[in-house]
């Protein structure tokens, strides 16, 4: 796999951190942008070209189904993966953000699924091309 560019949106830098540490310790070559807010990652979507987004879904003035719209407006062809805990158990949120169009759902205390999400999610995208 080529070096990828991954548009995270999340708020707590912590979090962002132990996604970003999960990806290089499964040998994923990236370049990250991080954003929290609405602002900024609209601006992202725009100028960073990501290959894939990663998303939480609470944020202050902004949700991800939000954000999965932004991102289907301004790029459609880059998969969405929402990556939270806000949700949990929530199994009709979860089934509403992939029928609105988001790749993977991963709970943030499972992120040991991230890594092969994200990989399953851009193969999947090469094999359609």
């Amino acid at each position: 796999m080529d070096k990828i560019r991954i548009l995270i949106l999340e708020d707590t830098s912590s979090d962002a951190d132990v996604m970003e540490f999960e990806l290089q310790e499964a040998g994923i070559l990236f370049t990250s942008r991080r954003t929290m807010t609405e602002g900024d990652y609209v601006k992202a979507l725009r100028e960073f070209s990501p290959d894939i987004i990663l998303s939480d879904y609470d944020l202050p003035q902004y949700t991800g189904s939000l954000a999965l719209i932004a991102a289907k407006k301004l790029c459609p062809e880059v998969p969405f993966i929402l990556v939270t805990g806000a949700v949990g158990e929530n199994h009709d949120l979860l089934r509403d953000i992939l029928a609105q169009g988001a790749r993977a759902c991963i709970l943030k205390d499972q992120l040991e699924r991230l890594a092969p999400a994200v990989r399953n999610v851009l193969h999947a995208g090469q094999s359609s091309r």
